[in-house]
């Protein structure tokens, strides 16, 4: 029998531990505990953030390659209506990059939009507030059946617990 769970070694005298060496055993093991999962969690992490900069780095070689790419198409593309249409050089690169500015603005508005359509931070604030009415007593917590997604239990709660 394992007298002392910390060590793995038997109590010395095979007498009865009092209950402050078992708490203090206890509170031994649980702080080991910790410690040893924060140290995996440690080394996890890096192994990832490791991973994650190899990615990223493979990321941005793509992204400097399809820069140039799409200089290069550019200058063909121009190339092309220039040898197609007969238009002076000028204006073949001047449609190019017209061509370029309109996508960009294209890309603007979507961008915009879809600022514009975002929510914030509604269901944070939501229970957020919930918990802090919780904590001081004028929400009852939820039952785990309850449906606390939507906002009318929230009035409803808050109303029974008055």
């Amino acid at each position: 029998m394992v007298d002392k769970p910390g060590t793995g070694e038997p109590d010395a005298a095979g007498t009865d531990r009092s209950i402050g060496a078992l708490v203090s055993d206890a509170t031994d093991n649980l702080s080991r505990l910790v410690r040893l999962e924060i140290q995996l969690a440690k080394l996890e992490a890096k192994a990832d953030a490791v991973k994650i900069g190899k990615g990223i780095a493979g990321f941005a070689v793509v992204a400097v390659l399809a820069h140039i790419f799409v200089i290069l198409l550019s200058v063909t593309i121009a190339f092309a209506l220039y040898e197609l249409f007969a238009l002076p050089a000028w204006a073949c690169l001047g449609i190019v990059t017209l061509f370029y500015l309109l996508l960009a603005a294209i890309f603007a508005l979507y961008g915009l939009v879809n600022f514009r359509r975002r929510q914030g931070l509604q269901r944070t604030a939501l229970t957020t507030s919930r918990l802090s009415g919780i904590l001081r007593g004028e929400i009852r917590p939820p039952k785990p059946g309850d449906d606390v997604d939507t906002p009318d239990t929230a009035g409803a709660t808050a109303a029974t617990a008055r």
